[in-house]
């Protein structure tokens, strides 16, 4: 007999967990039970002070650009309304930018602080006026592209005999018709001259956790990277604030939320799912739903038992690449802001929230993917820093907060010990990076 009983259980109480949870509670009226391992939710929205006190920093979702919450708000005014404060973007003015080895630099400039684009058209002729003009042309491309991802993104898939807004949006004679078959190297390659900025937009793709050398994700890629740039954003004083706003909505809808609460299994009866067991023994049981946020291999392999799936299906899960990639993501409690020697000749650097201290040569970032897949720890750092100068909360008066990434080989290529030293080894070659 079940220890409790609730119309949907959900294993995981992630950012997708909550936002589930916050639809099925007040839209589906449903009786929800959210059951989270850690002390806390938020998942990916993970903020906390480092090993300075007074100092706080995003241990995951760093960046949130404003159309991932269109539906949201929309359908939930109190998150904004009552919650406002939790859950308010501070907007980057400086979308991106790059530093290279000899001190130029170029930027790009939010559409909120240049909607028209001539102030990052400008930063670009620095190094090439014909990139300036392509760039122009590129924004009516984006501005046409960028409705048609929120459509996209906010809806249903279409039956897959019909055509979805991003299919014929391509076939638009302003978009290049080789491009949907092409990489976004390539793409950037037919698009622009200037090492700089192809070398920019690559290490701005690769932040958004794509590598630039797969064919066919040229276009998405493309245009994904240029929402980085252009709508670049972060949650004031954290991005956990949005777990807070999350769960308050929740519990404020009849929702409940358990955490240090670990799921060990999804209990199948009959071939149906009708509950959760936890790892103290404790049985859940759900009259509608049982909903996991876990990843598939998870989910199929250690919650639920293979038997009850498709071979080939598991098949496929289980040949899913989990090995991908770690990020070498270190916080910094810093004594003042940084002020680049690029600034000599582009003031502006200083106050961009994202800069690259790269190298020119666009090839680097598709070299470094490639030794980081076969497991080969990259020899050259491909950095980027993120700063918080608007948000004053995240750091004490006088100080500054600021993160760096590198991407690196994958968890199981280093042991333990092997992990320990090359953090101590990556920090000290981030100073000297940075400092040069």
């Amino acid at each position: 007999m079940a220890d409790s009983v609730y119309d949907a259980v959900i294993i995981g109480g992630g950012a997708k967990g909550l936002i589930t949870a916050m639809y099925l509670a007040k839209y589906g009226g449903m009786e929800v039970a959210v059951f989270e391992q850690k002390h806390e939710a938020g998942g990916g929205w993970c903020s906390d002070e480092g090993s300075v006190p007074g100092f706080v920093f995003d241990y995951h979702c760093v960046g949130v650009r404003p159309y991932y919450h269109f539906a949201t708000e929309r359908d939930f005014p109190e998150w904004k309304e009552d919650y406002g404060q939790m859950t308010r973007m501070l907007d980057i003015d400086t979308g991106i930018g790059a530093i290279f080895e000899d001190q130029s630099s170029i930027l790009l400039y939010n559409l909120l602080e240049d909607p028209d684009q001539e102030r990052s058209a400008k930063s670009i002729a620095r190094f090439s006026q014909k990139d300036a003009d392509s760039w122009r042309r590129l924004m009516e491309l984006y501005n046409l592209f960028a409705p048609a991802f929120v459509e996209w993104v906010h809806n249903p898939p279409l039956a897959p005999e019909e055509t979805d807004i991003l299919d014929r949006l391509s076939k638009d004679s302003r978009f290049d018709p080789s491009w949907p078959g092409k990489s976004l190297f390539e793409v950037l390659n037919d698009q622009f001259e200037s090492k700089e900025l192809i070398s920019l937009l690559l290490r701005g793709a690769l932040s958004g956790g794509r590598p630039a050398h797969l064919p066919g994700m040229g276009v998405v890629q493309l245009m994904w990277t240029l929402g980085i740039a252009l709508q670049g954003a972060y949650v004031n004083h954290g991005a956990h604030n949005m777990a807070h706003a999350a769960v308050k909505i929740f519990l404020a809808n009849g929702g409940k939320m358990f955490t240090r609460h670990p799921v060990d299994k999804v209990i199948i009866e009959n071939g149906k799912a009708t509950g959760i067991r936890l790892t103290d023994g404790t049985e859940v049981k759900a009259r509608k739903l049982v909903l996991s946020t876990l990843d598939p291999y998870s989910l199929c392999f250690r919650l639920t038992g293979k038997e009850y799936f498709d071979p080939q299906m598991l098949s496929r899960i289980e040949k899913l690449e989990r090995r991908y990639t770690v990020i070498d993501y270190f916080h910094w409690s810093l004594n003042e802001k940084p002020n680049y020697l690029a600034a000599d000749a582009n003031p502006d650097i200083n106050k961009t929230d994202c800069v690259f201290l790269i190298t020119k040569d666009p090839e680097a970032t598709i070299r470094e993917t490639h030794l980081r897949l076969s497991g080969v720890l990259p020899t050259d750092l491909n950095l980027a820093v993120f700063a918080f100068g608007a948000d004053k909360l995240r750091y004490p008066e006088g100080k500054f907060a600021a993160t760096t990434e590198q991407f690196t080989v994958a968890g199981n290529v280093l042991n333990e010990d092997q992990w320990n030293e090359h953090a101590k080894a990556h920090a000290q070659e981030v100073v000297k990076h940075w400092q040069r």
